[in-house]
C-alpha cells in the first residue's frame, strides 16, 4: 500500500498548525559548544564561583542556568547570585528573555556538604546570534567547601528594565529549566552536541531529534495536540496498519447481531488499551532510559506474541471460542453477561499487545518522545504525550471499527468467509512479526500459503450464484494464483523466476561493528582517507532494520549513490556493549542511520529513525545534501 498521500496530507496539516526548528545544515559556520561557552569554577569559602566565558556572537540564557548536587551526592545549595546584569533579548523562540553576552560570574552558596566536599552539576544552554542553538550542557566538578566560612564579597550589578513585548511565549526569567541534564563535558560517552536553527519554522514529523527539541521547548497543550495529530498520521503507515485487521477481526468475531454501539464500545476498549500502554511506556521510559520497547522486541517475545495472533486467528476460523473462564468472570462481577465481560477484557489485552509488539520499528515520533523522556525523566509530560499519540492512532481505528460493523454481512455464508478472511489477516500479522527471524524460503512460502488461504476465503472455489459472486470469485482466483506462483518461485532454480528477489540477495557493503573500539578505529580510518561515513544501527530482532536492508540498502542505485561512503553497521544483537553504543550518539534504539562528512563531523539533522523506502531514502539524501 502506498501511504505517501496520507503522510503528505498529514504533514501539511501539521505544519500549518505548529512551528518549530529544523537542524542547522552547515555546522562549519559555528563553534563547537565547548569553544562557544567555556566554563571554569573554584571554591570560594562557602560558595562556588562559576565563570562562563562566552565567545563573540553567542549568548547564554539566564533562565536555563541550573545548579544542583550531583545525583547521589549529599549536600544542599542556595539560590545562585549573578554578578553581571543580564541583557533583555527579543528571542525568536522564547520572546523577551534575559541573556548574557561576553561572560558571567555566578556564585552558588553551599548550605551543606558531606565532610567538606560536594560535587555540583551546573546546567546551561546558549545560542548563536546567527540563529543556531545548542542542546543543554552540564559541567560537573568536585569542590572543597567550608560551610562556616564567610561569604565572598559579591556586588551584583542592578538588573536592566524589561522592554515591551507582544510575544505570547515570554518567559519569567527566573522560571526553572525544564531541559534535561546532560553528561559532563568531556565525557567519552557524551554525543556530539546537537544544533538547532531558530529561524526555521518547519517541524519534521519523521525527524526524532526535531520532535525531541519540540518536546523540550514547548508547552503542554502544544505537545499533546501535536502528538495527537502525529498519531492520526501514523495510522496510515506500515507500523500501525496491522492494527486494522486485528480490530476488524475483533468486530467480525462478535457474530451477526453486532450493533453500532457495541462496535464502538469494542473499538474504544481496544484503543484505550493501546493508548494507556503507550502512556505507561512514556512513564517507564522516564525511569529506565527508554529501553522498554527495545526489550519487548527480542526474538523470544516476538515469537510468543506471534503465537498469540495465531491463536486469535484460529478462533476466526471457527476452531474454538475465546472467552475467560467462568470463575474469573464471576470474580469480575460478569455473571449475567459473562461473554461480554470476557470480550471487553480480552479486547483491552489485545490493545496492550498491539501497542507493544505490532509496531516493532521505533517510529520517529515515538523515538523522539522516548529520547526526550529518557534524558529528562519528565515522565508526566512523556506519559501524556504518548497517551495523546495512542489516542490519535486510535481515532481512525474507532471509525473503521464502527463503520465496518454496519457494512459487514449480517447473515449467511458471507459472514463465515469474512471471518475467515480476517483470520488470514491475523496470521499475516503473526508472520510479519517474525518473518525476519525465519529462513527466507520459509518466510516466502508462508506468505504464499496465506495468499492461497485468502483466495479461498474470497470465494475462489465457491459456486457462481450472482454477478457479485463472479467478481469475488475472480478476485479470489487471482489471489490464489499469486500465492501459488510465489511458492513455486521458491523451488524453481531459474534466475528469471527469482529475479524479483535478486536485489534482496545482493551483498551489502557493510563493515560490521560490535564495540566502541572498533567504531573508533573505523571512523579514524575513514577520516584519514577523506571518506564520508554512514552508520546503520542493526539488530536481528529489529523488523525495520531488515526492511531497510532488503528493500533499500540492497538496491543498486542506493549503493551507487553512497559508493564513496564507508558503510558501517553497528550490530546490537546479543552485544554486551549495546547500551554504550546507543548512548554514544544518544539513540533510543534501532533502527538508526547516521551520516558523517569527510572530516568526521556528524550531519545530525540527517539522522533517520524509521524505515524508509528506496525512493524516500534517496530523497532524504538529496534533501540533506549528503555528498556522493
Amino acid at each position: 500500500m502506498n501511504n505517501m498521500p496520507h503522510r503528505n496530507l498529514f504533514l501539511a496539516l501539521l505544519l500549518s498548525w505548529l512551528t518549530t526548528f529544523a537542524f542547522a545544515n552547515d555546522d562549519g559556520e559555528f563553534l563547537p559548544v565547548n569553544e562557544a561557552f567555556q566554563v571554569s569554577a573554584v571554591d570560594a569559602g562557602n560558595h562556588v564561583h562559576f565563570t562562563f566565558t562566552i565567545a563573540d556572537g553567542y549568548y547564554l540564557y539566564k533562565h536555563r542556568f541550573g545548579f544542583e548536587p550531583t545525583a547521589g551526592t549529599p549536600g544542599e545549595l542556595g539560590e545562585p547570585v549573578y554578578q553581571q546584569a543580564a541583557e533583555w533579548k527579543d528571542d525568536p523562540i522564547f520572546g523577551q528573555v534575559e541573556v548574557f553576552y561576553s561572560s558571567v560570574d555566578v556564585y552558588v552558596p553551599v548550605l551543606a556538604a558531606d565532610d567538606g566536599f560536594i560535587e555540583i552539576d551546573a546546567h546551561y544552554q546558549g545560542c548563536a546570534d546567527k540563529g543556531l542553538c545548542y542542546i543543554p550542557q552540564t559541567y560537573t566538578n568536585m569542590y572543597q567547601i567550608d560551610v562556616d566560612a564567610a561569604a565572598p564579597d559579591i556586588n551584583p550589578e542592578p538588573g536592566k528594565p524589561r522592554p515591551e513585548s507582544t510575544k505570547s511565549t515570554d518567559l519569567d526569567a527566573e522560571s526553572p529549566s525544564v531541559f534535561p541534564a546532560e553528561a559532563p563535558l568531556g565525557s567519552e560517552k557524551r554525543p556530539n552536541p546537537g544544533q538547532i536553527t531558530q529561524s526555521s519554522t518547519d517541524l519534521d514529523a519523521d525527524d526524532a531529534l526535531s520532535l525531541e527539541t519540540f518536546l523540550s521547548q514547548n508547552g503542554l497543550f502544544s505537545i499533546i495536540g501535536m502528538f495527537f495529530l502525529i498519531g492520526i498520521g501514523l495510522t496510515f503507515t506500515p507500523c500501525v496498519l496491522p492494527m486494522v485487521p486485528i480490530l476488524s477481526g475483533i468486530i467480525v468475531g462478535q457474530g451477526t447481531d453486532l450493533s453500532r454501539s457495541k462496535a464502538a464500545a469494542l473499538s474504544i476498549t481496544y484503543v484505550l488499551g493501546m493508548a494507556v500502554t503507550y502512556a505507561i511506556l512514556g512513564v517507564v521510559a522516564g525511569l529506565t532510559g527508554a529501553k522498554l520497547q527495545v526489550a519487548m522486541q527480542n526474538p523470544t517475545v516476538l515469537f510468543s506474541f506471534a503465537a498469540v495472533f495465531v491463536v486469535l486467528s484460529f478462533s476466526m476460523f471457527g476452531f474454538y471460542e475465546l472467552q475467560l473462564p467462568s470463575g474469573i468472570q464471576n470474580r469480575l462481577n460478569s455473571i449475567s453477561q459473562r461473554q461480554q465481560g470476557g470480550t471487553y477484557i480480552g479486547v483491552a489485552i489485545i490493545g496492550v499487545l498491539s501497542a507493544l509488539v505490532v509496531s516493532p520499528c521505533v517510529s520517529a515520533p515515538l523515538a523522539g518522545a522516548l529520547l526526550y523522556i529518557g534524558q529528562s525523566g519528565d515522565w508526566v509530560l512523556g506519559g501524556l504525550a504518548l497517551l495523546a499519540l495512542g489516542l490519535g492512532m486510535g481515532a481512525p481505528l474507532i471509525a473503521i471499527g464502527v463503520t465496518g460493523a454496519n457494512i459487514l454481512p449480517k447473515a449467511g455464508g458471507w459472514m463465515d468467509n469474512v471471518k475467515g478472511l480476517f483470520g488470514v489477516m491475523l496470521l499475516a500479522v503473526a508472520l510479519w512479526l517474525v518473518k525476519h527471524l525465519l529462513p527466507e524460503t520459509l518466510a516466502w512460502v508462508s506468505g504464499g500459503g496465506l495468499l492461497i488461504l485468502a483466495g479461498l476465503y474470497c470465494g475462489a472455489l465457491d459456486p457462481l450464484t450472482s454477478p457479485r459472486g463472479k467478481l469475488f470469485r475472480g478476485i479470489g482466483l487471482t489471489i490464489l494464483a499469486c500465492g501459488s506462483a510465489l511458492i513455486l518461485a521458491q523451488f524453481i532454480s531459474s534466475p528469471a523466476a527469482l529475479s524479483s528477489t535478486a536485489s534482496v540477495q545482493q551483498p551489502l557493503p557493510f563493515q560490521r561493528i560490535r564495540s566502541e573500539q572498533s567504531l573508533d578505529q573505523a571512523l579514524a580510518s575513514a577520516r584519514a582517507n577523506g571518506q564520508p561515513v554512514m552508520i546503520d544501527y542493526f539488530a536481528d530482532w529489529c523488523t525495520a532494520c531488515f526492511e531497510m536492508e532488503h528493500e533499500t540498502f540492497s538496491q543498486s542505485d542506493v549503493q551507487n549513490r553512497l559508493s564513496q561512503h564507508v558503510w558501517l553497521q553497528i550490530d546490537l544483537t546479543n552485544n554486551p556493549q549495546d547500551n554504550a553504543l546507543l548512548q554514544r550518539y544518544n539513540l533510543p534504539g534501532p533502527p538508526a542511520i547516521l551520516f558523517f562528512d569527510k572530516q568526521g563531523n556528524e550531519l545530525k539533522n540527517a539522522r533517520i529513525y524509521a524505515y524508509k523506502s528506496k525512493a524516500q531514502f534517496l530523497n532524504h539524501l538529496e534533501q540533506h545534501r549528503i555528498q556522493h
